[in-house]
Order: C-alpha cells, then sequence, then structure tokens
C-alpha cells in the first residue's frame, strides 16, 4: 500500500497508460480524482474498483474549469492533494512544414500547456498539505525524435523541462516533481493498423526483446509518486526498455547482431 492516505489526480484515464495509473494507484491504497473526457472509456476503467476511492470527472482536461473542478473534489471529497499524474494528450501527425498554426497550438496546449495548468493548480494546495509529488507524462520522442512529429516532440521535450524547474523552485517547499518518458507502449491507439511484420521489426530495437506495456509505465510512475523516491526529483525517467541506449547499427549491421548474439535481421525487398 505505498500511495495509502494519499490523494491523487490522474488525467486521461479512460484507456491505455492513464487507465493503468489509476488501476495501480487505487490498489496501493490512494484515493483518485480521474479526469476523463470520455465517459464509456471513464466508467469501464473504473470496472471492480472501490467506488468510495475514484471519483469520475468526466471532462475535458484542456479546459481550466476541469483543472479547477478536480483539484476542488480532491480537496473536498478525499480532504486533500498529494499526488499529481499529468497523462492526458492530443496531439496531430505532421511534418514541420505541414504543421499549421491551429495544429501546432492544439498540440502545445494539450500535451504542455493543460499539464502546466494543473501544476500551478495544484502545488499551492499539495504545499498547505505537507507537500506531494507530481509526475508528468512525458516521451522519448524529446530523446531521439521521430518524423512527423513536431510540435508533439517540442511539446514533450518541454513536459520534461517544465517539471525540472517545477523541481527545483518548490523542493525545499516539499514538492517532488519527475517526468516519465515511455517508448513505444502497447496501447489501443498505439497498436492501430500495426502488421505482425512491423511488430517483429519494433522487437528487434529493445535490448529487452520486447516493446513495453501501460503496466510498465504505470509501475514507474507509482515508484516516483511514493514515497519510496522521496529523494528523487528533476529526473526525466526512460521507460523504454534501453531503446534510447541502443546505437541503430546493433538494429541492422549482421557484424555486430553476431556480437549480440542475433541473427541476422530480414527486411521486406523494396
Amino acid at each position: 500500500m505505498r500511495l495509502a492516505d494519499k490523494v491523487a489526480i490522474v488525467t486521461g484515464t479512460g484507456q491505455g497508460i492513464g487507465r493503468a495509473i489509476l488501476r495501480r494507484f487505487v490498489q496501493e491504497g490512494a484515493r483518485v480524482v480521474a479526469v476523463e473526457w470520455s465517459r464509456e472509456a471513464g466508467e469501464a476503467a473504473l470496472d471492480g474498483l472501490p467506488s468510495e476511492r475514484v471519483h469520475l470527472l468526466c471532462a475535458d482536461a484542456h479546459a481550466q474549469s476541469t483543472v479547477d473542478e478536480a483539484v476542488q473534489q480532491a480537496l473536498t471529497r478525499f480532504g486533500g492533494l498529494h499526488v499529481l499524474v499529468n497523462n492526458a494528450v492530443r496531439y496531430t501527425e505532421r511534418k514541420v512544414t505541414e504543421c499549421s498554426d491551429e495544429d501546432w497550438i492544439t498540440t502545445i496546449d494539450s500535451a504542455l500547456s493543460t499539464g502546466f495548468r494543473f501544476c500551478r493548480a495544484a502545488i499551492p494546495h499539495m504545499i498547505r498539505h505537507g507537500g506531494g509529488s507530481i509526475v508528468n507524462l512525458a516521451s522519448i520522442n524529446h530523446m531521439v525524435a521521430n518524423p512527423g512529429l513536431a510540435a508533439y516532440t517540442a511539446a514533450k521535450g518541454g513536459v520534461a523541462a517544465l517539471s525540472k524547474q517545477i523541481a527545483i523552485e518548490y523542493g525545499t517547499q516539499g514538492i517532488r516533481c519527475n517526468a516519465v518518458s515511455p517508448a513505444l507502449i502497447a496501447t489501443e491507439r498505439t497498436m492501430q493498423g500495426v502488421s505482425d511484420h512491423d511488430m517483429r521489426l519494433n522487437r528487434e530495437c529493445y535490448p529487452v526483446g520486447r516493446i513495453g506495456e501501460p503496466d510498465d509505465v504505470a509501475n514507474a510512475v507509482l515508484f516516483l509518486a511514493s514515497d519510496e523516491a522521496s529523494f528523487i526529483t528533476g529526473v526525466d525517467l526512460a521507460v523504454d526498455g534501453g531503446l534510447t541506449s541502443l546505437a541503430a547499427s546493433a538494429v541492422l549491421s549482421t557484424r555486430i547482431r553476431g556480437w549480440w548474439g542475433r541473427p541476422p535481421i530480414t527486411l521486406p525487398d523494396a
């Protein structure tokens, strides 16, 4: 029960990583205000969880009114606020030259500004309740970029930077703030249209031999949120199965793969 007596806000809890975080937190004793825009997805995520430990707030996480309501529900319904997890995100997939102002603004607002608003609202109450832990979901995309994600990559880099800023500004007042940067995680969204061949190639890129699962991220977030991480702040933790440590040549070079003990990789004909 690593979060016993803790009150948390978790955004984007309807599916994937957010859903796994919500369920892990409740299992570890937290009371959670779960923010999810889709009522159907939000209610499905609550299946089997004790109703007295979760309050579902069905609203758009990107609206300031939702931020204010989530904080208020944590305080009035559960009596405090100790943990904040910023997970909700909406983004467009565009190259730099194809990214319109609207694409850019929408993604930056969702992936960066929304988390900022939640942090701004939560920190004063956390300080009043003796401190707290903030975990912001970034992405390895700001470490190793992928094509077609200009605004998303920029936003997630901002999330990591903002987390460091909060860590140094409010550490003496009991606030810890860390980022978690997942690699490819098998969720409803990321697995759409992915072929078996693509999955095999994806697995080749990970030293652990597999892609991630939502629980892999949830466990990392749980640790950083808990008192076990009381001397950890300002960290950007890559939950990536070793991907960002691996040279591309280790994936493609027959010679290097031999050193690695893996057979040559077979690519489809062009």
